[in-house]
Order: C-alpha cells, then structure tokens, then sequence
C-alpha cells in the first residue's frame, strides 16, 4: 500500500540522509530538499503529504509554507518542525507538530518521526514523550484502530485495561483479552466502545498465534457484538424442565446447561467456553427464552443509580451495577438521547460540522419514577447526579423522589419483614469525570454492605473535595453556549489563549489560562500539585 509523500528539508546532508533512509524503509516515499528554496520548489510540485523541516530553515519554522502550499495545490500537509531544545517549539502554532532533536541519534529519530506519521494516519496523538500512540475508543473505535494500523503496515502493539494485540506488518498474530486468546479474545476487543489504550510501534518479539487475515477478524468481531450483554458479576441459573427435549438444544446450549450447574457468574462462564463472548450470550438468551437458564444479579443491598453526564464506560456501569439515566441532547429538530443514540465521536462531529448549538434536556420525573419503581422493591437506591447548579437533573430525580414516595412506601413499609425501603438523592456537585468517580465510589460502598444513607452522607462530604481540571481546545463553543462573549472569544482565538477551567462550588469556574495548547498540560499537572497535600491520601 502507498504511504504518504513526506519532504524533509534538513540543511545537514548526514541527518538528511539518515532521516530518507529510515523513512523509506517504512514505505514512505520520500524526497529530500537541502534548504528552503529547493524545499519550497519541491514542496510546490509535488504537494506533500507531511513537510519534516529543521526549525532553523527560514519559511519552514513559521509555517508559513502550509499556507503557500495549500493555495499552490489546494492540500492540505501536515508540517513537523525539528529543533534543539525541548521549549523550542513553544511559539508555534498548536497544529504544528514540534519535535526536540537535540542529541537524538537517527534512529531513535526516525522512530519518533514514525510514531507521528502512523499517528496522523489513523487519527491518534502522540503522548507527550513520543514513546506511544493514545487515544480512547469513544472516540477513536476499536476496529478502526485496528483497520488503521493494517493500512499502515505497522508493526508493535495495541495495549488497554486488561488486553493487548500483537501485529506484524499490518496483520494481527496474537491477541489476549482477560483468560481469551485468539479470535475470541479479538472479538472482546472489538466489543470495546469506551476507554483508554496505547499503540507501542516496534517488532512485536512474539511467535505467531493467528493465522487469520485482518479483514476476516474484523467481520467477524461486527458480526460477534451483542447490543446489552449483561453485568459480567450475574449469575447464571439453569431450571430446566422434567421433560424438556434436549433435541431442542445445540452443542453449546447444552454446555452452557451443563456449566449451569455450578452457578458460575456470567463472566466466568465466558471465560470457560471456547466459543466467542457473543455465540455464548445469543445462545443463552436463547435458553432465557425457552424457559430453561435465567441471569440473576448480584445480591447487593443499595443499586447505585447515576446519568449519562457522568461519562461512565457503559462496560464500567455494567461492571458495578450502576444504572445510567441518559439525558436528551438536541441539535436544532435533531434529538438523541445520550450516549444511547448518539456516541461522544457523533457528537463532537456535529458540534464541528453543524450550525445549531446542541441543548440537553434532563431525563423527566417521569423517567426517573419508572426507573425507581423497577429498583426499589428489590433494593434501596442512591441517586446520584450532576451538580444542579449546571442541570435540572437533580431537581427532577429529587421531584421523582417525592411524588413517588407513597407508591414506592419510602420509609413507610417493611420489605419482606426487613428494613423499609430507602431512596437517597445525593447532588453531586460535579459534572463528568467528578460524577463518574463518585457513581463508582458510591458503587464500591454498596458492594462493602454500607447501608444508602450512610453512602448518601459520604457522597455528600466528598462531592467539594474531587478535584477536577480540564483544558478546552477552542472557546468557540463556549461562546455559542453565552459562557463567555463572542469579542472575548475571538480575541482568546487570536492570541492563542487556552482556558484552563475547573468545577468548584458546583459549578464550571475559570483557573487559569496560558498561551497555546503545549502550555495547558504541564499547567494542570502543576495545578494539582499544589492542591493535594503530600503527606495525605488520594
């Protein structure tokens, strides 16, 4: 497969060559220029994809040439500077991709210049030591990564929460997920939707374990999806009839049955059976449907209760039982719910493309009574939500709470001899990450037997204390939304001012600011530093 035209303009004939050489290996075909007027001339002919440029060559360092190039031929090329020292690059524009070369020998620089190439190519960041590739899959999906990686004929690793995939040459050779090897284990990681991974170019240093093309994998690991699985802690339970045909049943019906017997939880029992995650579920809802197996959730005596502003990874809440109430988004007659209808990639596609600025409406008392009723005969429940200062939902759960609490016997009626049945509503304070933490924090203290209101006043004393910081990319959102002017945020666009912004008192406040996106992150970490005290824990 053709690989991008790179130029690399470097005045220093023995890195030129190194840099040509070592590029070349990897498929790119590349074109070397001594200085800026061959560079330029090149540049204009042959319309590269990505100029490589030492920072010292006038016309290149400012980038001013991608401006040039793209009017010359209506491309559009991706331009990495190189320079000496680390904070060389700070003046540059932030789509400018500065890379420190000082002292580097020419492989390690070559390695590092292809980890970025791979990276624009499949739509990854480099992390901030060019040692890898980032990115998460709401954003990015599992099959597209690795549909990329293949195109890219790299060679190295995928690596996330518990699995990893080997590839050579842009085929997959090994592939573990939890106990799964293989296809089956290729099928788990393609099932995934949220969360954090790493690409680690390089050889792979493993036999190969898989004889299946990419193409084939990835058909399969579609077709394997199931839309709900259940929470891997479930238990299964067989209650098979005295006459019931085993006829009925195929090979793995009939081992599932068998498996059964012991009660296993769900995810034991996919990690027993040879067979993919999705062959097993779809037979066991068959099961389900003949009466014969059913699942039964852990035994836990407070079901946590969350919304999807909380930004959970639907394989997280599943995990900890947290039920997720999801939010209407609306871009202008367009309505979704959240993260249900529309994924957080969809989303921000919109937000780019789109000229309506999306509203989010919260889930009805309505929709959290239905939700109340399906819990709190079984179970008492904490609800909890983003801060109210920021949304509705809190005072609608708490609406829900209170209209529904002689039908629910809140506090009135004994279940089944017990203790009367408990509703906590509990306001954050916060809004993503923070909410999602205190959702598995609160889930963690259920599964430790706490009772709802104890877990309800320790949600409380912890929502001021989570620190949260988060940098934007843009204010232009922030100005279609009234958070700030328009004027203050062309002026913030102009001298490339980034906002970094918090949650204190509930609310989104503003912490400090610095000029271009290399800055916001040291910024953060310097940030928390000063606001956790060492000698306490985190």
């Amino acid at each position: 497969m053709t690989r991008p035209a790179v130029l690399i303009v470097e005045p220093d004939p023995t890195r030129r060559k190194e840099l040509g050489r070592g590029l070349a290996r990897f498929g790119y075909e590349v074109v070397l220029a001594e200085g800026e007027a061959q560079g330029r001339r090149f540049a204009r002919g042959l319309g590269p994809a990505v100029i490589v440029a030492d920072g010292a060559v006038a016309g290149f360092g400012d980038a001013s040439i991608r401006d040039e190039l793209r009017r010359a031929t209506g491309t559009a090329t991706r331009l990495m500077v190189l320079g000496e020292a680390e904070a060389g690059g700070d003046e540059l524009p932030d789509d400018v991709l500065y890379l420190a070369a000082g002292g580097l020998q020419g492989a390690e620089l070559v390695r590092r210049i292809r980890l970025v190439l791979v990276g624009w190519e499949i739509g990854l960041e480099p992390d901030g030591r060019l040692q890898s590739l980032v990115g998460d899959f709401s954003l990015t999906p599992a099959l597209e990564v690795m549909r990329g990686l293949g195109r890219a004929v790299a060679s190295g690793r995928v690596l996330l929460e518990g699995a990893e995939v080997v590839l050579e040459r842009g085929e997959v050779i090994a592939v573990s997920a939890g106990t799964a090897r293989g296809v089956k284990a290729f099928c788990r990681v393609g099932a995934r939707r949220q969360g954090p991974f790493r690409v680690v170019l390089g050889r792979p240093g493993v036999h190969r374990e898989m004889e299946r093309d990419l193409k084939s994998l990835v058909i399969q690991a579609i077709e394997d999806r199931v839309a709900e699985p259940p929470n891997p802690k479930a238990r299964l339970e067989v209650r098979p009839g005295p006459d019931f045909p085993e006829t009925r049943l195929s090979p793995l019906g009939q081992r599932i049955l068998s498996e059964g017997q012991q009660k296993p939880s769900i995810g034991a029992l996919l990690d027993r059976l040879e067979a993919t995650d999705g062959e097993i579920l779809n037979e066991l809802a068959r099961l389900q449907e003949l009466g014969v197996a059913a699942v039964r959730e852990p035994e836990v005596g407070v079901r946590v209760v969350s919304d999807s502003t909380a930004d959970l990874p639907a394989r997280l809440a599943r995990e900890h039982g947290i039920r997720v109430v999801a939010l209407g988004v609306r871009f202008g007659e367009r309505s979704f719910r959240d993260g249900v209808d529309i994924t957080p990639r969809e989303f921000y596609e919109l937000l780019e493309r789109g000229d309506d600025h999306p509203v989010s409406n919260p889930p009805t008392p309505g929709e959290f009574l239905e939700v109340y009723r399906a819990l709190v005969p079984e179970r008492d429940v904490v609800s909890i939500h983003i801060s109210s200062v920021l949304s509705e939902t809190f005072n609608h759960a708490k609406k829900a709470s209170e209209a529904g609490a002689r039908e629910l016997r809140l506090g009135r009626e004994r279940r089944h001899g017990g203790e009367p049945p408990v509703l906590e509503v509990v306001d954050s304070r916060q809004v993503s990450l923070g909410l999602g933490l205190l959702a598995l924090f609160a889930a963690r203290m259920a599964n430790r037997g706490l009772p709802a209101p104890d877990i309800a006043r320790r949600l409380r004393a912890m929502g001021d204390r989570v620190q949260v910081l988060f940098v934007v990319d843009t204010l232009e959102y922030l100005a279609r939304g009234g958070r700030i002017g328009k004027a203050q945020a062309w002026v913030g666009s102009l001298l490339g001012i980034k906002p970094i912004l918090g949650v204190a008192r509930g609310e989104v406040v503003p912490v400090d600011r610095v000029r271009g996106g290399r800055a916001a992150h040291p910024r953060i970490l310097a940030l928390f530093r000063e606001r956790i005290e060492p000698g306490r824990p985190v």
